[in-house]
């Protein structure tokens, strides 16, 4: 009998060293991929909140959906770390793809994301 494990190649290791503009480069496009995979999931939760019926006799008015808002961020924060195999690793090589065939570098980092706590 087969162990169930992944299938395919292992994955090849540089075998070189390491460039460190490079890594740098690799770095950042990680924080990247992980920032919009959070705000994917942000997004997700805030559509999935938009589904539920907000009128009823218990209706919470502003300050639940202040909580709710705050509630689905908290949530949308910590679930892409539960995740096996998250988005990110594929926008990271997406990116790495994009990146190599510009052949330009990266812009530098700017304050314009908003942080949405992934990237702890």
């Amino acid at each position: 009998m087969m162990p169930i494990g992944r299938a395919g190649p292992a994955p090849v290791k540089a075998s070189g060293p390491i460039d460190p503009a490079t890594a740098a480069r690799d770095a950042k496009l990680h924080k990247v991929s992980t920032q919009l995979e959070g705000l994917f999931v942000q997004q997700m939760y805030k559509s999935m909140r938009a589904t539920v019926p907000s009128d009823g006799l218990f209706s919470g008015g502003t300050g639940e959906e202040m909580f709710t808002g705050m509630l689905d961020d908290h949530i949308a924060a910590d679930t892409p770390q539960q995740w096996k195999h998250g988005l990110s690793e594929s926008i990271f090589k997406q990116l790495k793809n994009a990146v190599s065939v510009q052949g330009s570098p990266l812009p530098p980092e700017t304050s314009a994301l908003k942080p949405t706590g992934v990237d702890k």
